[in-house]
């Protein structure tokens, strides 16, 4: 069969170059991601759009779209704490002109997040500068510099402008109190205290306002007033950290029987970070307290955390064998010789020998004057109660002190990390008088130069680094028995030259720490060697140095008279 064929004719489809239709398109499939939560997608697909919008009407409309949804986004990954999620997206916004400057602030509050407080306090500058709105920004600078960069007085700024925004915040009245006690300790009296009864004002049953009120009121000896508040954060689910306060405010002002019982919440405190208690004070198995009968009992005595505080409680020791059928003490490794050397009447043990022992109860040594229900006027041998043998005091002097006429002068002028952080330590550039009195040699008792400052000593001031020499406290001891005179700040030396009766002149800050209830007169209650020299103000060392120099010049008068009277 025959199929005919037909003619096929092909028609051309119309072809349409316009984009305008593809980028609207685009666009709303961007905007249905992002309404959508796929923001990645979305976004995405917004900057790829905007580049290829010639109508610059159009592009800031579909920019604004963008920027729309990439706050939103980003906002949203910093509140699922994806802070580099969310800085990506700020950066991303930022290549844009005209972005909003709420960025500089959300970026500077990522970067605080993830610890770069440098870079966090960069960010927030930069919106303290151009933001017509910044009232809270200084808050969030406040709060970074006191925190991560440790700038109080730089936070006290910050905090003093957020106040003209924030008359009615609390908070900020109660940091700035705070902030201008630890900062300037007895400066600014009117300030600390006006800034902290504000805060208490507006939130009166606030716990830390409260303590903060009564730690200040403490601190400049006002007892009715601190009293008050005390009593009243009784009453406001105090912490151990509260109460380890109140007890350090009862022992400075010479309730002992109050103070060293609410100072044994120092195991619970919440703050504990830094310190590191023996094993043994963490647990409760055979701990003593007040309600248990020790008469008959074997007690352990273990010593807590630094050598200052092992050498001061001791002294209890007598006392507590009275008490009890035998006493252990276990204490410092460093600490035996000179322990042992002293004859203190009881067995003495280190840590890693408490296995060793068999005791019936344990008792943390500064929880001593509880059981010896001791008082200000009847701590035991306040004359002093170690020592060691005179041949090896002689020795020790043969072989690393000088031999001559001179007045020696041991100095200890920084402790540990604790004396730091509650300003007991002296710069040793006040001391450099002291170096250069004719007659005198100055011996330096630090085994560690923490912050190397005897290496700025200038050559006119001499110095002998004498704590190099010291293997153990027996050594510095003994090194203590061959000097005229001691000039310490409150540290283990200190604590070790009163032990030992050695004569010392106490170098005092105007804020002391808890235990010192007494730093006026000829001694410091806990020892009779030790006179007290404070200063009148925060930081003013020059005056109690001064008044060391003269009683110095005292002693180098009286010695050259002894000479002629020869």
């Amino acid at each position: 069969m025959q199929v005919s064929k037909r003619l096929v004719v092909r028609k051309e489809i119309p072809m349409d170059n316009s984009k305008d239709l593809i980028t609207s398109l685009d666009v709303a499939m961007a905007e249905y991601y992002c309404k959508n939560n796929d923001f990645d997608k979305g976004l995405k697909t917004y900057r790829d759009i905007i580049p290829q919008i010639l109508d610059e009407a159009e592009r800031n409309k579909i920019i604004n779209q963008y920027m729309t949804y990439a706050l939103q986004y980003a906002q949203k990954m910093f509140v699922d704490k994806k802070y580099i999620s969310s800085i990506e997206q700020y950066r991303e916004i930022m290549k844009f002109s005209g972005f909003p400057v709420t960025i500089y602030k959300n970026i500077g509050l990522c970067m605080k997040s993830i610890g770069n407080a440098d870079l966090a306090i960069k960010f927030l500058k930069r919106f303290e500068e151009v933001s017509p709105d910044k009232e809270d920004v200084y808050v969030y600078l406040a709060d970074l510099t006191y925190t991560d960069i440790k700038d109080n007085k730089k936070a006290i700024e910050y905090y003093e402008k957020a106040l003209e925004k924030n008359k009615n915040n609390y908070s900020i009245y109660n940091m700035l109190g705070h902030l201008y006690s630890t900062c300037y300790q007895d400066k600014f009296k009117d300030k600390q205290i006006e800034y902290l009864t504000r805060a208490y004002e507006l939130a009166p049953n606030n716990r830390i306002v409260v303590k903060n009120l009564a730690y200040v009121y403490g601190k400049f000896d006002e007892i009715q007033k601190a009293d008050e508040f005390y009593q009243k954060l009784m009453y406001l689910n105090p912490t151990h950290s509260d109460l380890h306060a109140y007890g350090a405010y009862l022992v400075r002002h010479k309730r002992f029987s109050e103070g060293f019982k609410f100072l044994q919440h120092r195991f619970q405190k919440e703050d504990l970070k830094n310190v590191a208690f023996p094993q043994l004070l963490t647990t409760k198995k055979k701990k003593w307290n007040m309600k248990l009968d020790i008469k008959d009992k074997r007690i352990l005595v273990h010593f807590e955390q630094g050598f200052g505080d092992s050498i001061m409680f001791v002294r209890f020791l007598d006392d507590l064998k009275k008490r009890c059928k035998e006493v252990f003490l276990v204490v410092q490794d460093s600490l035996v010789g000179l322990f042992k050397d002293s004859k203190l009447g009881v067995e003495i043990y280190t840590e890693s020998q408490i296995p060793e022992i068999s005791y019936d109860y344990w008792i943390p040594m500064m929880d001593l004057p509880i059981v010896c229900e001791t008082r200000p006027d009847t701590i035991p041998k306040a004359g002093g109660y170690l020592k060691v043998p005179k041949a090896k005091i002689n020795a020790y002097k043969k072989e690393h002190i000088n031999d001559n006429d001179k007045i020696k002068i041991g100095i200890a002028y920084e402790g540990t990390l604790a004396s730091k952080e509650t300003d007991r330590d002296i710069p040793l550039g006040y001391l450099y008088p002291l170096m250069r009195l004719p007659d005198v040699e100055v011996y330096s008792f630090q085994v560690d130069d923490l912050t190397r400052q005897m290496d700025m000593v200038p050559n006119d001031a001499q110095l002998i680094r004498l704590g190099k020499t010291f293997k153990n406290w027996e050594d510095t001891a003994c090194a203590m028995n061959c000097m005229d005179l001691m000039v310490t700040t409150d540290n283990g030396v200190m604590n070790l030259a009163g032990a030992l009766g050695v004569k010392t002149f106490g170098l005092f800050n105007r804020i002391v720490e808890w235990r010192w209830f007494k730093t006026q007169g000829e001694d410091i209650g806990w020892y009779k060697s030790i006179k007290p020299f404070q200063a009148p103000t925060a930081g003013a060392w020059e005056i109690p140095v001064e008044h060391v120099l003269e009683e110095i010049d005292k002693i180098r008068c009286k010695k050259i008279a002894d000479r002629i009277k020869k």
